[in-house]
């Protein structure tokens, strides 16, 4: 997924039916801060007994935590036990990010 200015690039994030986090099953390869070009990624595991959608958002913050963009990347159908590769890309420009951080919900997209 693309942001770029800082401003989302694409439409706003799915909604997810019957929605609950999913933290444990997150992992986070990289979630770096900086300034430019940015990439967020890593891998969602379905540890349920059935398929599930997740949705990834990511959020790029400031040095007081407030978002200065955010993104979402969304895997549908992810089977029992399977894992899947997530990723978020945006372009801060010359506005430096201090930190990165994701969430991950698991439903119905």
């Amino acid at each position: 997924m693309v942001l770029g200015g800082c401003a989302p690039a694409q439409g706003p994030a799915p909604a997810v039916t019957g929605g609950t986090s999913a933290l444990a099953e997150l992992t986070i390869d990289a979630c770096p801060p900086g300034n430019g070009p940015l990439t967020a990624r890593g891998s969602v595991r379905n540890s349920a007994d059935s398929a599930a959608d997740y949705l990834v958002r990511v959020s790029w913050l400031d040095a007081d935590g407030s978002v200065i963009t955010a993104g979402w990347d969304a895997i549908e159908g992810l089977e029992a036990g399977d894992s899947a590769e997530w990723s978020v890309d945006v372009d801060l420009g010359d506005v430096d990010a201090n930190s990165c951080t994701a969430a991950v919900t698991r439903g119905r997209l």
